[in-house]
C-alpha cells in the first residue's frame, strides 16, 4: 500500500491542480502570505510563514517538511492558468498505523466565494481515503471561521469535537472545532451523513445557591430564572465522558439554560468508575457520585427548557434534546475542588423544587467561569436522576 511520504501527490480537479511548489512560485507565495485577511484565522506557525524569503522556504520545504514526514505542502493552481498560485493545501498529522491524517488549506482572498476551497478539500479528502485508503481525515478551524466550517460540512465532514482550546501561536489559546470525515460513513443522494448511533447514560443533578450571586456573574443580556446550578454528565458508548455546568436563564424571550463550561474525556483529565449501582465521576476540579435507587419517574423534561446557550466567539443556541425515556432517581454527592471551600453537598433522597427569588443584595460583578460558579456555596441538593437512551446521530 502506498504511503503518504513516498512521493508528492499531483491532484487534478475540475478547476484546480494541486502540486509541489517550485522556485518559480516564490513571488506568488510571497503575495499570498502577505494577505492579512487570509492568515488572521490561521495558526501563526504555518511553514510558509517561517522564512521571509520564500525562495528559502521552498528550497528547505523538502528537508524540513516532507523528508521529516511532518507535512505535505502543495500549491493550489488554476487549471486554466497552471502557473497561477492561488493557495496552499496541506496534509499533516499523518499516522499510518491508525490510517488517519489532518488537512489544512488557505486560499488567496481574491478567489474567495468561488468554490475553490471546497474543491481543495474534496481533492485532499478523496486522495487520502481513495488512494491511500485512510479511514479518518480531520481538520481544525477557529470557532469564528464560519466560512471554513461551511466548506468542511459541504464536503462531508462533521463537527465531531467542538469547542477545543488549542495553541495556534497567539497570545492565548484559541477556541476551535475539530471536524472529521470517515471513509466508512454512508452518504445519501441528499448528502446526509449518517453517523453511528450512540448509547447515552445521562446523569443530571442540580443544587440551590444564592441567586444574587448568579446574577452577579451572568453575561449581559441574560436574566437568572431560578437559584439553581446544574451538572450534567454523559457516558457515551461506555467510553467517552462529557460534563456540562449550567444555570437557567432567559434571553431574547427564550427560557432555557446557559452553559458555564464543559469538559470531555477525550481531551480533559476526567474519568468514571462503577461499583454496583454507583457511578463515580472524577476530575481534578470535581468529584461526583451517583447511586441509582431503582425508583423510576416521568419523562425528564425540565421547566422552561427551550434549549441551551453556549457563549463563545459566536454565540450558539442549541434546542433542547427530546428524550422520552423514564428516569431513575439517584442519591448524589458532589464536591467542586478548584479551590478550598468550593461548593459541595449531598442529596436528601427526594426532589425539591427551587423557585425564583427576588434580588436582595448586589454583589460585585465577576467573570462567567466555572471556578466562580463553583465557589458559590451549595444551600441544598435539589435532586438527581439517570436517564438511558440512544442518541440517533444524523448530521448534514
Amino acid at each position: 500500500m502506498k504511503e503518504l511520504f513516498e512521493e508528492y501527490p499531483y491532484l487534478e480537479g475540475e478547476n484546480l491542480i494541486l502540486r509541489k511548489l517550485n522556485m518559480s512560485d516564490a513571488d506568488a507565495l510571497a503575495e499570498l502570505t502577505s494577505r492579512k485577511k487570509v492568515y488572521e484565522t490561521l495558526p501563526t506557525f504555518l511553514y510558509e510563514l517561517k522564512y521571509p524569503d520564500k525562495r528559502k522556504a521552498i528550497a528547505l520545504m523538502d528537508a524540513e517538511c516532507f523528508d521529516t514526514c511532518l507535512s505535505v505542502l502543495l500549491g493550489v493552481f488554476m487549471k486554466e492558468k497552471p502557473e497561477q498560485l492561488i493557495g496552499i493545501a496541506e496534509i499533516y498529522n499523518y499516522v499510518a498505523k491508525k490510517k488517519k491524517a489532518s488537512i489544512g488549506y488557505r486560499i488567496h482572498d481574491a478567489y474567495w466565494g468561488q468554490g475553490f476551497a471546497t474543491e481543495v478539500v474534496f481533492l485532499l479528502r478523496s486522495y487520502l481515503t481513495e488512494s491511500l485508503y485512510l479511514d479518518t481525515v480531520t481538520a481544525h478551524v477557529l470557532k469564528s471561521n464560519k466560512a471554513s466550517a461551511r466548506v468542511l460540512i459541504k464536503t462531508g465532514f462533521v463537527d465531531k469535537y467542538p469547542d477545543l482550546y488549542e495553541d495556534w501561536g497567539f497570545s492565548e489559546l484559541m477556541l476551535t472545532d475539530k471536524y472529521s470525515f470517515k471513509s466508512s460513513w454512508n452518504i445519501d443522494d441528499d448528502e446526509t451523513i449518517k453517523l453511528p448511533d450512540v448509547r447515552i447514560e445521562q446523569f443530571v443533578m442540580a443544587y440551590r445557591v444564592d441567586q444574587d450571586r448568579i446574577r452577579a456573574m451572568l453575561p449581559t443580556g441574560y436574566t437568572s430564572l431560578r437559584p439553581v446550578l446544574r451538572i450534567n454528565s454523559e457516558i457515551r458508548d461506555e467510553k467517552v465522558l462529557y460534563l456540562e455546568f449550567n444555570t437557567p436563564v432567559e434571553s431574547d424571550g427564550r427560557r432555557g439554560w446557559i452553559n458555564i463550561d464543559k469538559w470531555k474525556s477525550t481531551y480533559d483529565d476526567i474519568s468514571y468508575s462503577r461499583e454496583g449501582n454507583t457511578v463515580t465521576v472524577r476530575a481534578p476540579f470535581l468529584t461526583l457520585k451517583y447511586t441509582g435507587t431503582g425508583i423510576q419517574g416521568g419523562c425528564p423534561s425540565e421547566k422552561d427548557n427551550e434549549g441551551c446557550y453556549y457563549p463563545g466567539n459566536d454565540l450558539e443556541f442549541i434546542p433542547a434534546e427530546k428524550i422520552d425515556q423514564y428516569k431513575e432517581f439517584c442519591d448524589c454527592e458532589f464536591a467542586w475542588s478548584f479551590h478550598e471551600g468550593d461548593a459541595h453537598g449531598k442529596s436528601e433522597g427526594r426532589t425539591i423544587p427551587a423557585e425564583f427569588t427576588p434580588q436582595k443584595k448586589n454583589y460585585a460583578e465577576c467573570s462567567f467561569t466555572a471556578e466562580n460558579a463553583a465557589a458559590i456555596s451549595c444551600e441544598q441538593v435539589l435532586g438527581s436522576y439517570i436517564v438511558r437512551f440512544t442518541r440517533f446521530l444524523k448530521k448534514i
